[in-house]
């Protein structure tokens, strides 16, 4: 009687082939990774711009339904206002005796944290509609007709460490409209004309 004998052919894999696989699955890596980075970024600049863009027309919206002033504001803590646009923002209505200050009875509307991960935010603004240099404003504040205190027009720049060419901004127009920046060519045009410049990290 003859026996039968099974031999099992999957033996799995040899050294061999195993190397081959971790040398694919490391080039496939190294390419995938710096990609998945940038899209990162590119979604953390595209969220905080949109954040305060809400904001920015939330401000407006208010002060024109409430016939009153409201700000926006650089976030100190969740209830005070500070100088630095990259530790969040503020929304408040701010109809009292210092402009651009949380004051007792003042309404919060809306709190927005710091931005992350190595990003800043910044603005230049004029107060009056001449040659004035435009300067880093702590607020921003709208009355009952749409309107801002920064009569000159202004912008904010939305930046991180990739530099110029990943920044993102929004500017004010002369009516107090905020509306997103557009490119010209290489160059993000801001309210002035010229380009919205990133600077250096706060």
């Amino acid at each position: 009687m003859k026996r039968l004998y099974f031999y099992n052919k999957n033996q799995g894999f040899s050294s061999v082939e195993l190397l081959i696989t971790m040398v694919v699955a490391a080039i496939l890596l190294a390419v995938a990774a710096p990609n998945f980075s940038e899209a990162m970024l590119n979604s953390r600049q595209v969220v905080k711009t949109n954040e305060l863009m809400s904001s920015l027309r939330l401000a407006r919206s208010e002060a024109i339904k409430r016939s009153t002033r409201t700000a926006v504001c650089a976030r100190e803590t969740n209830t005070s206002c500070g100088g630095d646009w990259s530790n969040g923002f503020i929304v408040f209505v701010d109809d009292g005796a210092t402009a651009g200050t949380i004051e007792d009875g003042e309404q919060v509307l809306r709190v927005a944290q710091a931005i992350e991960g190595g990003s800043w935010i910044l603005n230049r603004a004029r107060l009056v509609n001449t040659s004035e240099a435009p300067l880093q404003r702590a607020h921003i504040r709208f009355g009952p007709r749409g309107n801002s205190h920064w009569r000159g027009s202004g912008y904010f720049a939305i930046c991180d460490g990739r530099g110029q060419e990943s920044a993102r901004a929004i500017n004010i127009t002369l009516s107090g409209d905020p509306r997103r920046a557009r490119m010209d060519g290489d160059i993000l045009l801001n309210s002035f004309g010229g380009e919205a410049a990133c600077g250096t990290a706060p």
